[in-house]
Order: structure tokens, then C-alpha cells, then sequence
């Protein structure tokens, strides 16, 4: 791999990690017993509604890592990602797909660093720190040395209706 590429191929691996980058191991949600049924019931709530989000963001690094891998966006996609962070993995895969780069994840994992759901529950925001180390590909052929790199996320979910599934909506380095 040149020197002239090996930046191009982290910013690459950057702009896809930030699109739809997640995390795995959750904070667990404690819920607190109380005598008034209505308290009960909003922290059953908030703990559903927050195992949710952690099912949405594994299902987007899921995503991610295929679309690394593959440069495209699949039919599935949407079930976990939409708005723009679905609109960056696209553009992200499209620049891979015309420099014919495919970047292949070696190991990693990620952690959810916090949740925090809206007061209305509509939404939720969460702090991601993605872990990796990837290789990137061209015509079939590993370019250089594997690439390890941590990544901060701020990722913004949106709540579909009122049903217990959440969305990807914005990724954004945190700061």
C-alpha cells in the first residue's frame, strides 16, 4: 500500500465506522421496585425501551460491517438505519465501490458508553466506542497492514410511532 493511500483508506474506514457505527456490550438497566403502579410502569418502560435501542445499534454495526465489506447497501438496511446516517453509508460505499477499496473487519467490538432516551420517549441518544482492526482490499488482494483505530460516536435514534423499535438517524463523532 502506497503512502498516499493508507490516509485515504482511514479516512474511509473513519466516514463508515461514524455512518453506522454501534456498540455491543450494554449498560444494564436497572429497574427499581416501587409501591405506585404508574412509577412501575414508566421504568418497565424506559428499561424495554432502552434494551431497544441496544438491539438497533447492534443491527447498525451489523450493518456497517457488511457494507464495508460489500459496498453496497442491502434490502435490510432500513429495519435499523435511516435519514442521514443511512444517506453517509451510501455515500461512504459508493466512493469505496468506484476506488474498488472493500475494507474487511478482523476483530473488534464495541461498547455503549450511555443511553439516554427523550423525555417523550420519541428518541434516544447514545455515546458509542467502537473498537477495530480492519484490512483494506483491492481486486481481491489485502493492501498493506492491517488498520486498528477506536471510534467515539454520537449516534441520534428516532422511535418508529409508538411501537418499541427504534432507527439510526444521525452518527457524529463525539467531540
Amino acid at each position: 500500500m502506497t503512502t498516499a493511500t493508507r490516509p485515504l483508506l482511514l479516512l474511509a474506514l473513519v466516514a463508515a465506522l461514524n455512518a453506522g457505527c454501534g456498540g455491543g456490550s450494554g449498560n444494564g438497566a436497572a429497574t427499581t421496585t416501587s409501591t405506585d403502579a404508574k412509577t412501575t410502569s414508566t421504568q418497565a418502560s424506559a428499561a424495554t425501551l432502552k434494551a431497544a435501542v441496544r438491539t438497533t445499534i447492534h443491527a447498525n454495526v451489523a450493518l456497517s460491517l457488511y457494507v464495508l465489506w460489500h459496498n453496497r447497501i442491502p434490502s435490510w438496511a432500513t429495519r435499523s438505519t435511516r435519514g442521514p446516517a443511512l444517506k453517509a453509508l451510501r455515500s461512504a460505499a459508493a466512493t469505496r465501490r468506484k476506488q474498488g477499496i472493500q475494507i474487511k473487519n478482523l476483530s473488534g467490538h464495541y461498547t455503549i458508553l450511555s443511553i439516554a432516551l427523550a423525555p417523550s420517549y420519541t428518541g434516544a441518544t447514545v455515546v458509542v466506542r467502537d473498537t477495530r482492526t480492519v484490512a483494506p482490499f483491492k481486486a481481491g488482494r489485502r493492501l498493506g497492514k492491517a488498520i486498528k483505530g477506536t471510534d467515539h460516536s454520537h449516534v441520534e435514534l428516532h422511535r418508529l410511532a409508538n411501537t418499541q423499535r427504534f432507527v439510526v438517524w444521525r452518527v457524529s463523532p463525539v467531540q
